[in-house]
């Protein structure tokens, strides 16, 4: 599990190291969106699911932080909370964000007991620390520096 995580997180950070500080105020989303998501505003919505499965790997009840997934009906409501903070949050912390929430997704993989690993099955699981992040890295990150086609 941790090199599953690892390869996703490396294949994410690979893209947030390429862009620059006008890069992460680029729309991800088209104008068609519920909400016209910027570069900046997946990476934290990305950081705050995959928290989401920190904590409870962790069991941790205590209170959330500003940039954890908030809880609420359904992933719209959460998802619209994340992004009214991302979007006024400035890139560069967003950014710190993400390289943190995976130093806590480590530790907390490497201390979870064996027990936590044997009931889970699913090759999509841990959903938000790897298939998660993988999809929304392809869906809106990756065509970023993608080559344009030519006709």
């Amino acid at each position: 599990m941790i090199r599953r995580a690892q390869v996703e997180y490396d294949a994410l950070d690979a893209i947030v190291r390429r862009l620059r500080p006008a890069d992460l105020e680029r729309y991800a989303f088209d104008e068609r969106a519920r909400i016209r998501w910027k570069v900046k505003d997946v990476i934290a919505h990305l950081t705050a699911w995959k928290l989401r499965d920190v904590r409870r790997m962790t069991r941790d009840r205590g209170p959330l932080k500003p940039y954890d997934a908030p809880y609420g009906a359904g992933t719209h409501e959460p998802n619209a909370l994340i992004w009214e903070r991302s979007h006024r949050t400035p890139g560069k912390k967003i950014v710190a964000e993400h390289r943190a929430a995976h130093r806590a997704t480590l530790k907390a993989i490497r201390a979870a007991p064996a027990e936590y690993f044997a009931k889970h099955h699913s090759r999509h699981w841990p959903y938000d620390i790897v298939q998660h992040l993988s999809q929304h890295r392809r869906q809106h990150l990756e065509p970023l520096f993608a080559e344009p086609t030519k006709r």
